[in-house]
Parts: structure tokens; sequence; C-alpha cells
């Protein structure tokens, strides 16, 4: 048997005991915006969204603005590394694209069936009107933040240091780039991209449960989710990752089935739209 190290072992709860910690705080933030009901989500959502986008977006413009000269040869190392057959071969391809599309996925959750609850919310008389808006979503999350991040990532050289990890990537890059505390910055973007998260998926979730039960039984599931954040900030990050990924993959099955099966409805309301839009 090994001897027990009193210190590793110090170490381990006092890590725990801090996760745990940070899983409570999130618990009872959450809770007093979720227990208020969609408009006070709408509302704390409304504030923090767009004040992350857009520190996010000058911290990145101040990056590239010091790199500017770097800019086209970095995007040309996208497009050429994106197309080589060899890394690919090298990697799995097949294994490199399921990454792929788990990781745009969990990115723009394009598929899954989030958008309609809360566009489905909006007051319009053009529905394909707000379908159209919708689908800024998936462009603007993946196309553009997505893309400046990478070429952030490969303008500080981040990606040589840590290839196999793109959150420590972003950390790394951010640091180098913003004189020592860009790194700090990036945790207050994500802080405030991780809390608008938490209280928009407890409304996911209630919806859902409201439209399998009843409205009663559909509140319910807000209490349960209270308890997933503390369970998920304890729990290794691969795990919470993963049941993410099993989740996305058990709701995009059941909807991309109902995407085909209206498809026929949407493209015939769309022809209506965009014929009544060139009149």
């Amino acid at each position: 048997m090994g001897v027990i190290n009193p210190n590793e072992t110090i170490a381990v709860l006092g890590d725990f005991n801090w996760k745990l910690g940070i899983g409570l705080v999130l618990s009872v933030i959450t809770s007093f915006v979720i227990f208020g009901g969609l408009k006070k989500i709408a509302k704390v959502a409304t504030a923090i969204v767009p004040f992350m986008v857009l520190l996010y977006l000058f911290a990145v413009i101040v990056i590239m603005g010091m790199n500017a000269a770097e800019i086209w040869p970095s995007l040309k190392l996208i497009l050429v590394e994106a197309f080589n057959i060899e890394t690919a071969v090298q990697g799995g391809l097949w294994g490199l694209i399921i990454i792929g599309i788990r990781r745009a996925v969990f990115s723009n959750e394009s598929g899954v069936g989030n958008a309609p609850m809360y566009h489905g919310q909006s007051k319009t008389k053009e529905p394909i009107q707000e379908g159209l808006v919708a689908m800024l979503g998936p462009f603007i999350d993946t196309i553009v933040v997505c893309t400046l991040t990478a070429v952030v990532i490969i303008l500080s050289g981040a990606y040589l240091d840590a290839e196999s990890n793109g959150i420590v990537m972003t950390l790394i890059a951010f640091k180098k780039s913003l004189f020592g505390f860009g790194d700090v910055l990036l945790m207050i973007i994500v802080s405030a991209f991780a809390l608008s998260t938490l209280f928009t998926y407890s409304y996911y979730g209630t919806k859902c449960l409201s439209f399998l039960t009843n409205v009663k039984t559909g509140k319910l599931y807000n209490y349960i989710y209270v308890g997933s954040i503390t369970f998920a900030a304890v729990a290794s990050v691969d795990l919470v990752v993963n049941l993410i990924d099993l989740s996305f993959a058990l709701m995009v099955i059941p909807n991309m089935i109902a995407v085909l099966y209206l498809s026929p409805g949407v493209n015939k309301a769309m022809t209506t739209y965009f014929s009544k839009i060139k009149v």
C-alpha cells in the first residue's frame, strides 16, 4: 500500500472546498434570477450579453491592431491547415470531424432546438423574419467570434504552447497579447457569458418539462437545475463536457426529425414572405 501524503490530501480537500464554494455561490445567484421568472431572466441576460460581446470584441480588435501585419498570414494558415490532408489523416479524419461537430454544436447550438423556445416568445407578425434573425446567431458566434479568436491564438503563438486545450490556448493568447493581464480580462468576459447561460438554460428546461407534463410540474425543474450547478462545479471538466455533449446529441435527434418534417411548410412560408418583399 502506498503512503498517504497529508499535504496532497489537504491540497485535494482545499481544491474541492474552493470548487464547492464557487458552485454554491453560483447556485444562489442563479436562484435569485431564475425564480423571478422569464422577465427577470431576459432583463439580466440583456444587460450581461451585450457587455460581454463588446468587451471581447474590443480586446480582440486591440490585439489584432497591434499585430496588423500578421493578420492575413494567420487567416491563410487557418485555411491551409483546414484542408491539410496529411494532418487530417494523422489525426484521424473521422475523429476530427466528430470533435469538430461536438465543439460547433457546443458553441452555437445549431440544430439542438433551443432557438425556437426564446425566439418563439417574440411578438412579430412575420415568423420568417424572426427566423432570419435567429440565423444570425450561429453566423456571428461561429464565423465571426470563433474566427477572430483563432486569429488571436495564432498571432500570439499560443497554439504552439497548448495544442490540445482550446481553453488554455485562449488564456495564454490573451495573457501574452494584452500586457500580462489579458487572462484576467478573459475570465471576466467568460464569467459574464457563463452567468447569462446559467440563467437562460433554466428557462429551456422548465419549458420542455412543462410541455411534457404540465406547468406546475415544469417549475420543479428549476430546483434540479440549481442542484446541478453545484454538482458541475465539483465534477471534472471532462465529465461535465461529456454530459453536455451527450445531452445535446439526445436533443438533436428529435429536433432534426421535426426540422425535416416541417421543412416543406417553412419553405412555403419563406417563399411567400420573400415574394411580398419583392412586390
